[in-house]
């Protein structure tokens, strides 16, 4: 794994302890901040606002007489976490919706409009960040000897070292690029609010106040992190809950009733949202939690004994290497009651507002608890012990700003209700395609 060059810093691939506990410090506080959020909230916003420009101007241009149009929501949903989390994390704007929105555009002069030089290429890189993941697989398979003399094991191998310089030269040249902007600009220092800013300013205030600090090479490999756990993860929970509600329609009114109730109508065609509004979102945030027991798209994860342990009645050996199984965890019914069924009202307590919410209201709720709190870990959605997700707020308050947005104004069907669910799993379970059809909400009365 050295090969790729991030492996043993940030936070992901790092199995230094101590590097390990720095870095953490250092990303919590940075996305823990109220402008780091408010910006995440907002730009959900702008992106939303973005997406529908490119779907109304689709749907003009095919003519759609009976309102609905039909869509490819994989295509559209990596693009929108893609350049969701780009801007999120480094404050330069993506380009993945607008690329894709191109491809369906034959007038030039029309999607010059769309066009902007300026762009940093998500399109390219985050296809970059999954060549990397399925990259590290393929080098802790194939042996050594293959990997340099046998033609095609060669050649792949690469491919993927090319790749990887890639990534590296591409979030250096990001950092040097904030760095020299803030040199030249030291007041844009209070208006930036991405991580990539926010690390570089407490970075710099750990160098003046001569504690522990970060080098270039940590701050990109925190960068690095986010790309890799962000983007992939969100999308695919996100087409699971529309394949589930779509094949749910109570489920679906109930949580139109919701957003609803949250965001009434008004003279306004775009919603404004704010960190209340969504932790107001109860029953959205019970949907997301129920799609992932469902359809976990991290369905293994491993985790190496430290020191001789004792679990199911066996003695293990220090560096013993447990595969977790949460896929199967999520389905066992000594956890869950009829766990084959879809039902978000398991998460869902009109007295419990939830750990999402929880952090948002910085609330006391360990009185309140929910159905599967039987058991700590008979729901993993963001792993756990020291290892937890740091990043887990960030995913779910892109989730939720998606669904408020999309559902508020979008009702939403499968083109073919009877075609199952296509998925492929490796090191994540990704979605391979989900055709839907969208049209504009009629304002409930």
């Amino acid at each position: 794994m050295d090969l790729l060059g991030n492996f043993g810093r940030g936070m992901v691939l790092n199995n230094n302890y101590e590097t390990w506990k720095i870095n953490k410090y250092f990303l919590l506080q940075s996305i823990s901040t109220p402008g780091f959020n408010e910006e995440a909230i907002k730009r959900s916003n702008e992106l939303f606002e973005e997406l529908d420009d490119h779907w109304n101007s689709l749907k003009n241009s095919h003519s759609c007489n009976d309102n609905w149009l039909e869509m490819d929501f994989l295509q559209w949903i990596n693009r929108f976490m893609t350049d969701n989390i780009s801007i999120v994390i480094t404050g330069e704007k993506g380009c993945s919706m607008t690329a894709y929105y191109n491809t369906f555009n034959s007038d030039k002069s029309e999607s010059s409009l769309f066009d902007d030089s300026k762009s940093y290429n998500s399109d390219k890189f985050t296809p970059a960040v999954m060549m990397y993941v399925r990259g590290l697989m393929f080098l802790n398979i194939v042996h050594p000897f293959l990997r340099r003399y046998v033609p095609y094991f060669k050649k792949k191998t690469n491919n993927l070292l090319e790749n990887g310089d890639y990534i590296i030269k591409t979030l250096n040249n990001m950092i040097e690029r904030r760095k020299l902007e803030f040199a030249n600009s030291p007041q844009k220092l209070k208006s930036k609010h991405d991580l990539l800013s926010i690390l570089i300013t407490a970075n710099n205030s750990a160098k003046s106040n001569k504690t522990e600090s970060l080098t270039d090479e940590d701050i990109r490999a925190l960068l690095f992190d986010v790309f890799l756990a962000g983007s992939d993860t969100s999308s695919n929970t996100l087409f699971y809950i529309i394949y589930y509600i779509c094949r749910n329609p109570h489920i679906k009114q109930k949580m139109f009733d919701e957003i609803d109730s949250v965001f009434p109508d008004n003279s306004s065609n775009s919603l404004c949202i704010t960190a209340d509004h969504l932790a107001k979102l109860k029953y959205c945030e019970a949907i997301i939690k129920e799609t992932s027991r469902m359809m976990p798209v991290v369905p293994v994860s491993k985790r190496v004994a430290s020191a001789k342990c004792e679990v199911a009645g066996y003695t293990w050996p220090a560096k013993t290497v447990f595969h977790l199984n949460y896929a199967c965890i999520h389905m066992n019914e000594k956890y869950w009651d009829n766990p084959t069924i879809f039902d978000p009202d398991r998460f869902y307590l009109q007295n419990n507002l939830g750990e999402f919410n929880d952090d948002l209201n910085n609330s006391n709720n360990e009185n309140k608890k929910s159905i599967h709190d039987k058991d700590k870990y008979s729901l993993v959605i963001f792993g756990g012990g020291i290892r937890l997700c740091p990043g887990r707020k960030l995913a779910m308050t892109s989730m939720l700003s998606f669904m408020a947005l999309m559902f508020k104004k979008y009702d939403v069907k499968l083109v073919d209700m009877g075609a199952p669910l296509k998925v492929h799993t490796g090191f994540l379970t990704n979605c391979l395609g989900l055709r839907i059809k969208i049209k504009p909400r009629k304002p409930s009365l």
